[in-house]
Order: C-alpha cells, then sequence, then structure tokens
C-alpha cells in the first residue's frame, strides 16, 4: 500500500478519515435519504476523493452500517448509564424521547431505507438497535419488578415492546398523529409528554 496515493499508513491517520467520513453521512443522512446520497456526495463532505469510501468501508453501504454501529455504542451506552440511576425507567423514557426529538436521522433511516428494504443495511440495523433494544429493556422492567415498582406477574418482554410503540408510534406516524389528532411536533417535543408516556404507562403497571 503506498501512502502518496492517498492511502496513510498511521493508524491515528486512518482512524481519523474514517471519522469523517462517518461524519459526512450523518452530516447528509439529516438532508435526504440513503437511497439519494451519492459516494461523490460524501467525499465532498468529508473532504476526500471518492475511492476512500470504498477503501475504508468497501462501499457506500459499508459506510452507512459504520455510522449506525457508532450512533448504536452511543445511545446503548447512554442507557447503560440510566440504568444505574435512582428512576431508571422514568430515565429511560425521558431520554428516548430526547434521542428520537434530536436526532430525527434515524426516524428518516428507518422509514425510507429500512422497512422494506432488505439487504446487509436493514439487517444490521435490526441487529443494532431493536435487537438491543429487546435485550435491554426487559432487564430494565424485571429490575423495577423486583423493587416492587411494577406487577410481578406482567410478562417484561411484553412489557417492553408496548412501552417502546408508546414512545416510537407518535414520531414515526407524524402525518396521522398531526391531521388526524391535532397532535403538535412541540407536543411530542415536550417535558409533559415524557411524562404523560411515564404516568400512562406505570399506572397500568405499578404494583397495586
Amino acid at each position: 500500500m503506498n501512502a502518496s496515493r492517498g492511502r496513510p499508513l498511521d493508524p491515528g491517520v486512518q482512524k481519523e478519515r474514517k471519522a469523517r467520513l462517518i461524519e459526512a453521512a450523518h452530516n447528509l443522512l439529516a438532508e435526504k435519504s440513503f437511497r439519494n446520497i451519492t459516494i461523490r456526495e460524501l467525499a465532498s463532505e468529508a473532504g476526500m476523493q471518492s475511492a476512500m469510501i470504498s477503501y475504508y468501508f468497501g462501499s457506500k453501504e459499508g459506510l452507512f452500517i459504520a455510522l449506525l454501529e457508532d450512533l448504536s455504542t452511543q445511545h446503548f451506552t447512554s442507557l447503560e448509564y440510566l440504568a444505574q440511576s435512582g428512576e431508571p425507567l422514568k430515565g429511560f423514557i425521558f431520554a428516548t424521547l430526547e434521542h428520537l426529538k434530536t436526532s430525527r436521522i434515524m426516524g428518516r433511516f428507518l422509514i425510507d431505507d429500512i422497512v422494506g428494504q432488505p439487504g446487509p443495511l436493514g439487517e444490521r440495523f435490526i441487529e443494532l438497535f431493536p435487537k438491543r433494544m429487546r435485550a435491554f429493556l426487559p432487564k430494565l422492567i424485571t429490575q423495577e419488578q423486583a423493587l416492587g415498582r411494577i406487577r410481578k406477574d406482567l410478562n417484561p418482554h411484553w412489557a417492553a415492546f408496548s412501552l417502546m410503540n408508546m414512545l416510537l408510534m407518535p414520531f414515526f406516524a407524524e402525518p396521522i398523529r398531526e391531521r388526524a389528532w391535532d397532535i403538535s411536533k412541540q407536543d411530542v417535543n415536550s417535558p409533559q409528554w415524557a411524562d404523560h408516556i411515564y404516568q400512562m404507562f406505570i399506572q397500568g403497571v405499578e404494583e397495586k
């Protein structure tokens, strides 16, 4: 490999270039769908040659898989920290809604490019987000059951799935939410909405 042809041998430089390409993918995904982002645009956003995407990630899809891996690591690291707090379930609900509010690219990614689109990108998304959540959230609910905050007869797996539906649906069904239910973006982005979800969930599952 010849460093003079744009392929640096220094591991630190390679790591920095990978990070720039991942950041470029993140920035462009905030503006348009994965399918509509070109390799040339990614390279231009990162200030590199187009060939570097293939060199570091194998393909455009490989670059976006790396982006998903970074986002998943960041998200679940913060959730593990919340699990040790005094009110882990409430913290989880508030943090998840904040993530949905500030990371709109995930909704675009899921709706535009994952749902109904078979392939490695969609499969990796399922592994990195829904399946990791399936492993994490039921444990959090079991923890709450052990503390006597949630009924012990509930299936933690089913309860976790129900809670995720309560959190995600208002964001992924935005046209129906706004046009049929007259619930605004400002409403679902408010602390009052987060507390509403928490109270709705807890009042249906709290220990009597």
